[in-house]
């Protein structure tokens, strides 16, 4: 085993790191549809039986930086009332490896960067609303506003990326979170005036 940064890493993550490594000092260079798995093992010496044993092609390692990388802002801030704080604290990751991440976030297709925050954010919409409703997701009525405010902050946040992440996260931030309050959050109030004017017996409260 080798101690990296206090913890004990198996032989097994040292040869991930060291392929992951490779893979972003390449990405520094050049786009990630241009590198092969050849490219992979040569710049870090390994073979490609190696590669193959811990990834199933270079989509399967990309995912696996991004994973491994960022996972713990996600789960650090599963709360609802500190969750913009995780995405603060992500996007701060993302520009001090602003290279990696701005290529990450225009590589789309299956299992991309950009799908993997969409589901982030929209897990983390759904959690809000739940809050704000004081009931149980329902993706009938509130699916289309999940998928929305979702969509949107990756939207925002993809461009925030391109124009090369200039602007203070922090800030960003609080601005894309002044639309959340000011839009998402009166039109779920709006909504809920709307069924308790239908139905006056059960009238739905909100907290």
């Amino acid at each position: 085993d080798f101690i990296r940064e206090g913890v004990v890493m198996s032989d097994s993550n040292i040869t991930r790191l060291a392929l992951a490594n490779s893979l972003k000092g390449l990405m520094a260079k050049t786009s990630f549809n241009k590198i092969s798995v050849k490219d992979i093992v040569d710049d870090c010496g390994l073979t490609r039986q190696a590669f193959y044993y811990h990834f199933k092609d270079k989509y399967d390692l990309m995912n696996w930086i991004y994973y491994t990388e960022t996972a713990r802002f996600m789960s650090s801030y599963n709360k609802v009332e500190h969750w913009m704080d995780g995405l603060t604290d992500l996007c701060n990751y993302m520009r001090q490896n602003k290279t990696f991440y701005i290529k990450a976030l225009n590589t789309t297709g299956q299992n991309s960067f950009q799908e993997y925050l969409h589901d982030y954010i929209r897990d983390i919409s759904i959690s809000v609303i739940e809050n704000i409703k004081n009931t149980e997701f329902e993706e009938e009525r509130w699916g289309f506003i999940a998928e929305f405010i979702s969509t949107a902050f990756v939207g925002l946040i993809v461009r925030w990326a391109n124009n090369g992440m200039k602007d203070d996260p922090a800030e960003y931030i609080t601005k894309m979170r002044s639309i959340f309050d000011g839009s998402i959050l009166s039109e779920l109030e709006s909504q809920s005036k709307k069924i308790s004017m239908e139905n006056p017996t059960e009238p739905e409260s909100i907290p």
